[in-house]
């Protein structure tokens, strides 16, 4: 008999378990506070504490609703919210066919850390590490988690874990009871080394953009769109010179002697017609 190659013992397995993650929260958790508990961590998710020893267990699993509820209530980034769901959905989807979709996702972002290393691709796809780190250099800025997540608009739940990370991969320190950044930034919201970080950045700067641009927000903006119609070559030229241009103004903001405030500056120049046959 030919075995069934959607068969548990037969399919292949991603290296992450989003057990893992649950896990790793309700550490974190126990460390800030040694008396935390089981049943106090079931009720902060919102769920039974029954249900949650028997998923921690492997008893159980996870629906992609129940998994997508689990990563909002456990704080993770953008990123590992939707790896999260991919690593339920691998193991649990009733289709083989979104089994087999969400492994290949999977497959796909565990080569990323293998490059990378997983905290660093947090760091690179992930908006607000870069926002953290760069925030914590304004002028006369106390970078406690308080102030940082004031500033930013972000828990603190995820502030305090954006920290750990900026300090595993070593761009900022922590000098008595503050954060201090370490000058030494070797990511930028330029760097394409990985395909799926860049991805997940510039979704979620739009995503960033378009907050700004909304009718109940205060906060400074000036955006532009022209369609413009030309030709490969000089797209390609085109290209180039934004990105000089994009290190030109970012060279003259940081020259100022105050900063007080952190902007983003995003350029887009892509094509809208689909390819001539």
């Amino acid at each position: 008999m030919t075995p069934d190659k959607n068969s548990p013992t037969t399919r292949p397995m991603a290296k992450h378990h989003y057990r893992d993650y649950i896990l790793k929260e309700l550490e974190r958790r126990q460390r800030k506070n040694p008396s935390y508990s089981l049943r106090a961590y079931a009720r902060d998710l919102e769920v039974p504490c029954s249900r949650l020893s028997e998923i921690i267990n492997g008893k159980v699993g996870l629906s992609e609703s129940r998994a997508m509820n689990l990563a909002v209530k456990l704080n993770l980034a953008p990123s590992e919210r939707e790896f999260f769901v991919d690593l339920a959905l691998s193991e649990h989807a009733r289709s083989a066919v979104l089994r087999d979709m969400a492994l290949k996702r999977v497959q796909a972002r565990e080569e990323a850390f293998e490059k990378f290393g997983e905290e660093e691709f947090a760091v690179i796809s992930d908006w607000y590490h870069t926002a953290i780190a760069e925030v914590l250099g304004l002028d006369g800025f106390e970078g406690t988690p308080d102030n940082i997540g004031n500033r930013l608009g972000l828990s603190i739940e995820i502030v305090e874990k954006a920290l750990e990370r900026l300090e595993t991969v070593k761009l900022i320190s922590k000098v008595g009871d503050k954060w201090v950044p370490n000058n030494n930034n070797k990511y930028s919201s330029s760097y394409g080394g990985s395909s799926e970080a860049a991805r997940n950045y510039f979704m979620q700067m739009q995503q960033k953009a378009n907050e700004a641009m909304d009718m109940g927000n205060k906060k400074r903006w000036d955006m532009g769109c022209t369609m413009v119609p030309t030709n490969l070559q000089k797209a390609r030229e085109i290209s180039k010179k934004i990105r000089e241009f994009r290190l030109e103004i970012m060279q003259e903001l940081q020259s100022v002697d105050t900063k007080d405030a952190l902007f983003a500056l995003s350029t887009s120049f892509f094509e809208l017609t689909e390819a001539s046959h």
